[in-house]
């Protein structure tokens, strides 16, 4: 019997050309890309979830408020890792960690820039990954050691055993290779490629080894692996006050664990409470994705529901010879069954095709393994159940059919049945529309925060990393560059143009007031920084080497300004700590951290000893690739233990905007093929009622209906169809969105026109979907019409 359904599925999918390429194409277009969204999001989800102890372990963090502005960040001071591991029972294992900032590796002749991680040894049993090479009980115990990746083991060492070999780190350091480790996988939130003991740094680094007893410097982060059975919550409440127990200038600062499961989906926090994050765009888009794979099942339901009229004697034929309802139900859903799998295999050909395109919104680390049994299975589900979803409505309905009717030729199609199509195919627009309305405000959003000025000149300016060589031998350097004759300025600083290092505390000028705790971001630089920059001064002047008092003197943002509360803020003075800082200018706003949020009060301060980057200004309109090739061999002759290495400031400032650039196109993709998809189904069902009623417009034409009476017939049923899918998109994608834009200080109000642009492109779209069935129809000789009939 099996067998039978199968032919007679088979025979039904060959005879109805047509109509099974409409329903495969759509459901195979569906299932690829709800199945590549399934992959990115079982990728996101699965973050540090191949550590064994996962759960035992978080990430500290402290509740902070500055500015009136309640802020909770994962920088921690130094004392606290040695503290928690000696004093508190609960802790099995801790490690304290750098950022993972980029070094410079030699060995022999070759020299490398790798990213590396300043550990503890806790660290190695805490992440779970193997060491392949070297004794996981002492790789890092010896402060001048260092763990390579595999991968980084490969390269520098060629074959060759890399234990007991020298590296020498930043061109200064030493250090003997005691492991290899397996490398860091794409879900692991501390992307490495190698690892050194953080002891070297305290060891060996000044700034660190002064913060041994600072409870206020908070620079690094701590990780915790409690005991089993220890709870984190209760932890957590016990740790709550330590910083402000142990210096009373962090008062009111309140620590707490944040779950490692927990730190790529739920980074954001806003008063002190955990709003979400990324989990919110894993969840918008695997919404999306279910959402274009229903409209793919609506128009298999849609579709074989329009033609029951062509089924219908089928029918009951069967039903008068002895089937069951419960057989067809099974013959129907084999039938779904098998365009499903068809389509399922077309499916992963478009998923094989369209992944590499797919790797600048977010999807490089997504791979398709069908070695992967757990995965088979996951996708080989999301087929049979694609089938029964879109074969049940059709299989129920037509199974329904009475014998009697079917066969005296008396059945008609009830209103509760075309009604059901219509209320699909409103959905399927309501969707459609809602996405396209949503793309636009995320394109608006988008645009609106890369249209802010961002207080200086991006463009043509380059940043290159300081290293120890190079801050050395600066003021030759310097020098030697601006005689290449492709550069208009050069200045050094601690912080990027696209970043701040440093935020202090410590304030305090006349009519201050204690309370207020006041922080501001501090930018330390020299001589040339705002010619270099292209800073816009509001109010007085840069540093000049014509006023010796400089080394003294501050320039402040309007930020700033506003929150020092001076009216005539030039001459005036404040104070950090005990030292007094004349106020010499006013900048514009300068936009170094997220683009869309409130500008940061921030001090540029002169202090050319505190360098994190040197930054050049090309003069405009040299030829960047000629201007790249001077400036090259003069940083590599002052700097021979790295690679030239430099980055352009907009391109910088451009990956702010990463995450919703990835939404924003993801959104785009899924609009148009929620559109595309709803069009076929639109399509297939405008050639069945111009199929159905063919008599009819024979004789509208006879009696002397033209070509756009019978278009405008065909049509107008279809595009009040779409109007009403318009009217139940426009305001849920207005709510969805506005919650959207209320996580940016920085945002839009969004504009009515969208949504009539939005609702307008939909009709003019389904319009010409159907009038390619329409006129065909319209134009048909009616006297052949009538004759058919």
């Amino acid at each position: 019997m099996l067998k039978n359904y199968f032919l007679i599925a088979w025979r039904t999918i060959r005879q109805n050309k047509t109509l099974s390429f409409i329903n495969i194409f759509g459901l195979s277009t569906g299932m690829a890309f709800a199945l590549l969204i399934g992959l990115w999001v079982k990728h996101e989800t699965s973050f540090n979830k191949f550590n064994e102890h996962a759960e035992r372990i978080g990430i500290m963090r402290k509740n902070t408020q500055f500015n009136n502005e309640k802020a909770t960040q994962v920088a921690t001071p130094l004392p606290l890792h040695d503290e928690l591991k000696n004093n508190y029972p609960e802790v099995e294992r801790a490690t304290r960690m750098d950022w993972g900032n980029g070094h410079s590796l030699m060995h022999g002749d070759s020299k490398y820039s790798k990213r590396g991680r300043y550990v503890d040894p806790d660290f190695l049993k805490m992440s779970s990954l193997p060491l392949l090479q070297g004794n996981i009980e002492t790789a890092l115990n010896d402060p001048n050691s260092i763990i390579l990746s595999q991968s980084l083991a490969a390269t520098m060492f060629r074959g060759q055993n890399p234990l007991g070999k020298i590296v020498r780190i930043d061109n200064q350091y030493n250090v003997q290779v005691t492991g290899v480790i397996a490398d860091a996988p794409s879900n692991f939130s501390f992307g490495y490629e190698f690892l050194a003991p953080f002891e070297f740094k305290v060891l060996n680094i000044d700034f660190v080894k002064n913060a041994k007893t600072q409870w206020s410097n908070n620079f690094l982060m701590n990780l915790v692996e409690l005991k089993e059975g220890a709870s984190m919550e209760a932890f957590s409440k016990k740790i709550e006050r330590l910083i402000e127990q142990k210096d009373e200038n962090n008062k009111g600062q309140r620590l707490f664990l944040q779950p490692l499961l927990r730190w790529h989906l739920y980074n954001d926090y806003r008063n002190w409470a955990s709003v979400g994050g990324k989990i919110e765009y894993v969840r918008l888009l695997g919404i999306v994705g279910i959402l274009v794979l229903l409209i793919a099942c609506i128009n298999f339901m849609n579709l074989s529901t329009a033609r029951s009229g062509k089924r219908a004697r089928e029918v009951g034929v069967r039903k008068a010879i002895g089937s069951q309802r419960s057989q067809l139900i099974v013959q129907f859903l084999t039938e779904s069954m098998l365009t499903a799998f068809i389509a399922f295999l077309l499916a992963l050909v478009l998923m094989w095709v369209v992944l590499p395109f797919l790797k600048d919104v977010g999807f490089e680390a997504i791979r398709i393994n069908f070695s992967d049994l757990s995965l088979l299975a996951s996708v080989l589900g999301v087929c049979i159940l694609t089938g029964l979803i879109a074969g049940s409505y059709p299989a129920l309905y037509l199974s329904s059919f009475l014998p009697v009717k079917v066969l005296k030729g008396t059945l008609r199609q009830g209103t509760g049945a075309a009604a059901f199509r219509k209320v699909l195919v409103v959905s399927q627009f309501a969707v459609s529309v809602g996405l396209i309305i949503s793309t636009v405000i995320v394109f608006q959003q988008i645009r609106h925060a890369k249209e802010r000025s961002v207080g200086y000149d991006p463009d043509n300016l380059i940043t290159i990393s300081a290293s120890t060589d190079l801050i050395k031998q600066y003021a030759m350097l310097k020098q030697d560059l601006l005689n290449t004759g492709f550069l208009e300025a050069v200045s050094k600083s601690s912080s990027p143009m696209t970043g701040v290092n440093n935020n202090w505390g410590g304030f305090s000028w006349e009519g201050y007031d204690p309370s207020a705790n006041i922080a501001m971001d501090v930018v330390m630089t020299e001589w040339d920084y705002e010619k270099t920059v292209g800073l816009r001064l509001k109010q007085g002047r840069a540093f000049s080497k014509e006023f010796r008092t400089d080394s003294s003197a501050v320039i402040i943002n309007e930020a700033a300004m506003k929150v020092i509360g001076f009216k005539e803020p030039l001459g005036k003075i404040i104070r950090l700590n005990d030292q007094p800082l004349t106020i010499i200018g006013v900048n514009e706003n300068v936009i170094m951290r997220d683009p869309f949020k409130s500008v940061v009060p921030t001090v540029i301060i002169f202090n050319p000893d505190n360098v994190s980057d040197i930054l050049l200004r090309l003069k405009p309109g040299r030829d960047v690739r000629q201007a790249l090739a001077a400036i090259q061999p003069v940083v590599e002759r002052y700097n021979p233990s790295l690679p030239f290495a430099y980055n352009f400031v907009d391109e910088e400032y451009g990956k702010k905007f990463a995450m919703e650039n990835q939404v924003g196109k993801l959104a785009g993709i899924f609009a148009v093929l929620a559109i595309f998809i709803s069009c076929l189904g639109l399509f297939g069902l405008a050639m069945f009622m111009a199929e159905r009623r063919t008599k009819e417009i024979g004789i509208r034409k006879v009696l002397g209906a033209s070509l756009a009476d019978v278009w405008m017939l065909l049509s107008k049923e279809f595009v009040w169809l779409v109007l009403a899918g318009c009217l139940i998109a426009s305001p849920l994608a207005f709510w969805l969105m506005q919650n959207w834009l209320r996580h940016y200080d920085y945002r839009i109000d969004i504009s009515w026109w969208i949504f009539i642009l939005a609702g307008s492109l939909a009709v003019v779209i389904a319009l010409l979907t159907v009038s390619t069935q329409a006129v065909k129809a319209a134009m048909l000789n009616p006297v052949k019409s009538l004759r058919s009939e």
